[in-house]
């Protein structure tokens, strides 16, 4: 009987669209996110070097596990780590978009456990990539390229852990809305936040981001006597309802 690993903290950051980068800059995001996370990681008492218990850098991104008990304080991180993204593009190459998931779970020294999954549909779900867009695209004015320069994910389990008492300096429960993630085998309402967007306008978008798609529907009435039916493509039910001939 193995015994249950214990509750670790997970922090995701992936670059948005690193892949259209030209090489020369494509080459300097791993420097870049390892500075910000790095700076937005101090400036909320966390030690980079000292703290986080395993590090893996995909290229265009980073996946940390730490101390649970650190979890208000890697969300004041990844609040942080919206300005820092905006002062960085505003003066260095190359500029960058983040999505950022922070999840809580139980992690094991070895293995990939659920929790590591978990964290992983959280940062890649195609409703969270979506949403981001739709808040890109939604940016106007004077301030629209510091709109939505980061997007953050954070599953039930990890908000309403962080949230349950004085734990955060600057991540405020009521900036997330409730986001509905269905990718692969994960289903779950997990909870988003993206700077220039209030949690009303943000549940609004999301919406629009996660509805179906209308199904048209066509009804053809003919009065008199048809012979055949002509069309194209054609989908759905199909029913004919035939008269009687004189």
């Amino acid at each position: 009987m193995n015994q249950v690993p214990q509750h670790r903290a997970l922090l995701g950051v992936d670059v948005v669209g690193s892949a259209q980068l030209p090489g020369h800059l494509l080459n300097a995001i791993p420097g870049t996110i390892s500075n910000l996370v790095g700076s937005a990681l101090r400036q909320s008492g966390i030690d980079p070097d000292g703290e986080v218990l395993s590090l893996e850098s995909p290229g265009d991104g980073v996946l940390m596990v730490l101390p649970s008990g650190r979890l208000g304080a890697i969300l004041d991180a990844a609040v942080r780590l919206d300005q820092l993204t905006v002062e960085h593009n505003r003066w260095r190459k190359p500029e960058v978009r983040l999505r950022v998931a922070v999840h809580v779970g139980p992690v094991g020294d070895d293995g990939f456990h659920r929790a590591r999954i978990t964290h992983t549909r959280l940062l890649d779900a195609p409703e969270f990539k979506n949403l981001l867009k739709r808040c890109h695209a939604e940016a106007t004015g004077a301030t629209a390229e510091e709109t939505a320069t980061t997007a953050l994910i954070v599953s039930s389990e990890a908000l309403d852990t962080a949230f349950s008492g004085d734990h955060t300096e600057v991540a405020r429960r009521g900036d997330f809305a409730s986001l509905p993630v269905s990718h692969k085998e994960y289903r779950h309402d997990a909870w988003v936040r993206v700077p220039g967007f209030d949690s009303r306008s943000l549940a609004a978008l999301a919406d629009t981001t996660t509805a179906p798609e209308p199904v048209a529907r066509v009804r053809n009435v003919v009065h008199g006597n048809m012979h055949g039916v002509q069309a194209g493509n054609v989908s759905g039910d199909l029913n004919f309802h035939a008269g009687r001939r004189p």
